[in-house]
């Protein structure tokens, strides 16, 4: 996976899917002005980047997935969309 700049990213959008506790996430990475796709889990708290490279998504663990919420959190209460489906990810 390219390495993300986990401090140089702002959210653009969220999709919450209600049946299944999952939010997925658009944001860019403001230096380079790449796009980043996360997968979050609210039930077990598991977050994942997409890895187009290699079309895959691979955990982020640590300190980055702590850094990934607390965007999100942020994103949420400054107020960029989010959509709420009634449905599942799938």
């Amino acid at each position: 996976m390219c390495s993300i700049k986990f401090d140089d990213i702002e959210f653009d959008h969220i999709v919450e899917f209600s049946k299944d506790s999952t939010v997925f996430a658009a944001a860019r990475e403001i230096s380079s002005g790449r796009i980043r796709i996360f997968l979050v889990n609210e039930t077990t708290g598991n977050v994942y980047a997409r890895n187009g490279r290699v079309d895959s998504w691979e955990e982020v663990c640590g300190v980055h997935r702590y850094a990934i919420i607390a965007r999100l959190i942020s994103a949420r209460h400054n107020h960029i969309p989010v959509y709420k489906i009634n449905g599942s990810r799938n």
